[in-house]
């Protein structure tokens, strides 16, 4: 396999028509496609010295085209991955606080009808209900990702 690989890096333009054609190359590491552009950019800045000299026999240079693509798997690296958190875990987050206030809410209920009936008591038992509800899913969220 290296002296495939060796052969590409010495004859990149002998085995890819165009320097884009090796980036969709799937048998090749990133690594490898780096060095076959590189030895591709350094024929290629060759040929444009010589041609800016006239001592070529009329070619044109892939320079361009291979920088270029240079540039591309420069990015294809330094792309960051990006995730972000999936709908269903923020609407779990809301449905647990709505549960935890309607369980808050029923034992705000027993409350009053035990003692003293009061709405203040209905009232913080739901909200306790909410926020124990919206923590604990953000707990179970946090522990499954």
């Amino acid at each position: 396999m290296q002296t495939h690989i060796d052969e590409l890096v010495a004859n990149p333009n002998r085995h890819f028509d165009h320097p884009s054609e090796v980036l969709s190359e799937p048998t090749l590491t990133k690594d490898e496609k780096r060095r076959i552009l590189e030895s591709w950019k350094l024929d290629a800045q060759r040929l444009a010295e010589s041609t800016a000299e006239n001592m070529t026999g009329g070619e044109e240079s892939d320079l361009r085209d291979v920088s270029k693509t240079l540039v591309e798997l420069n990015a294809m690296e330094e792309a960051p991955v990006v995730t972000q958190p999936s709908r269903t875990n923020m609407t779990g987050v809301g449905t647990a606080m709505v549960l935890g206030g309607v369980i808050g809410a029923g034992a705000g209920l027993l409350i009053t009808a035990v003692s003293v009936p009061s709405l203040a008591v209905v009232a913080q038992a739901t909200v306790a209900g909410l926020i124990i509800g919206g923590v604990a899913a953000a707990v179970r969220n946090a522990v499954r990702s």
